[in-house]
């Protein structure tokens, strides 16, 4: 099966079903609703931006999924800039919106523009790649859009993929029809650069031919590492001083089933323990249900603490963008949504020291599944492992700070992937 075969069942059965699922999901999930209707406006606002290009620079258009992997592009867009190039984001999910609507963030990336990349019909790629006339298009981790790759490639504009994942049970590797489908996609791209040697042979069982599959490493690890390095990190309240804290970040109500009885019991066994809790959608609704589950203990909002006096034992982070810098407090973490789709960053915690735990869909994540197999990491499958880890190492914090020193030295060790990566993208 080749790229003709896979453009016309794209453009004629499976992308018109996406849409279509696409629209219907909008009505009960506000992430989704909000990604599509930030999409007004965007021509208008992408032609506002590229009219301020310095034609003489090349013009390097990232494209990621989500926030995730915009930490990943991070330090490849700083890198790119710094040897002269012009910077575009585009990106799929409004996670990444909303890291972005930070003014520093997005002055620090010193961006030409970032927007939500148009949904994937070939007449808007035409478009855009038309208004855009990148010098090359990087795809950072998964998320390739078919028309933009083939269109791409059709009119010899070079890819590269970065920080590539293949999960174990992707569809691009487990069946010949996504394996089909990956082929034609991967056979346009000039460099893919993945992240383990496992991710590598992932996708050369798509394409065993390709010419450049190499690993390179995550780029994420540079991305937290300069994150650490460089951000002022926020003042807890003096009540947290010289306390054990323990945080449940990302989370999804799948994990704080599983996590918040043992917490709420710990407060009462551990009086020197101090809980941060940072629900992966603060919104409201989310947010009043945390309280409820553990009314009658004293919290506090993070949007109140200023004003807040009295005794302490929980803060609830009831914004994003800041939990990344409160990993800094952590002894102990449980990183999120290992329970839903995948889990969340295990890098931010780890980089601060922090002993990590999570649930079990973790294979989305190369760096837990190599701290699990190193003993730096706990998988947690259901409410009595969370209770017996998180007991156990109050009740043994040299064990505790030890692992914690141990994954601050594993992230520490792969540094320098974006280093590999830029000589192939400049040039």
């Amino acid at each position: 099966m080749d790229i003709r075969f896979w453009f016309v069942v794209y453009n004629l059965l499976l992308l018109p079903f996406l849409l279509g699922a696409l629209k219907i999901i909008a009505l009960f999930k506000r992430n989704i609703r909000e990604s599509l209707e930030k999409r007004d406006g965007i021509w208008e606002r992408l032609e506002n931006s590229v009219s301020r290009r310095d034609w003489q620079k090349p013009l390097i258009w990232f494209h990621v999924a989500s926030a995730g992997e915009l930490l990943q592009a991070q330090p490849l867009i700083k890198g790119c800039s710094a040897q002269g190039s012009d910077c575009i984001l585009t990106y799929s999910s409004v996670n990444a919106f909303r890291w972005l609507e930070k003014a520093e963030q997005k002055k620090d990336l010193n961006l030409l523009a970032a927007e939500f990349l148009p949904l994937d019909l070939i007449s808007n790629v035409r478009r855009l790649l038309g208004l855009i006339q990148p010098s090359r298009l990087i795809w950072v981790s998964y998320d390739l859009w078919p028309n933009l790759v083939w269109e791409a490639h059709r009119q010899k504009i070079p890819q590269s993929l970065v920080s590539g994942i293949v999960h174990a049970s992707s569809l691009r590797t487990v069946s010949f029809v996504g394996r089909s489908l990956f082929r034609s996609l991967y056979q346009n791209l000039e460099h893919i650069l993945t992240v383990s040697e496992a991710d590598r042979k992932r996708v050369l069982s798509a394409f065993p031919d390709h010419p450049y599959v190499k690993v390179m490493g995550d780029t994420r690890c540079d991305s937290v590492l300069e994150r650490r390095d460089n951000v002022k990190i926020p003042k807890l309240p003096a009540v947290a001083d010289n306390k054990i804290v323990f945080i449940a970040g990302s989370t999804w109500p799948s994990d704080e089933k599983c996590v918040f009885p043992g917490m709420k019991d710990a407060l009462e066994s551990y009086p020197d323990l101090f809980l941060i809790i940072a629900p992966h959608e603060p919104t409201e609704y989310h947010l009043s249900n945390v309280e409820n589950f553990f009314a009658g203990i004293p919290m506090s909002r993070w949007s109140n603490i200023s004003s807040h006096t009295g005794h302490l034992r929980i803060l609830l982070i009831d914004c994003v963008g800041i939990l990344a810098l409160m990993y800094y407090y952590a002894q102990m973490v449980y990183v999120g949504g290992a329970f839903t789709t995948g889990v969340h960053n295990v890098l931010e915690p780890a980089v601060m020291g922090a002993t990590v735990s999570f649930g079990p869909k973790h294979s989305n994540s190369i760096e837990s599944l190599q701290m699990l197999e190193k003993g730096l990491a706990k998988c947690i499958n259901n409410s009595d492992e969370f209770r017996s880890w998180f007991y156990n190492l109050l009740d043994d914090r040299k064990l505790c700070l030890e692992l914690g020193k141990k994954s601050k030295e594993f992230v520490e060790g792969q540094a320098g992937a974006s280093e590999r990566c830029l000589p192939l993208l400049v040039n």
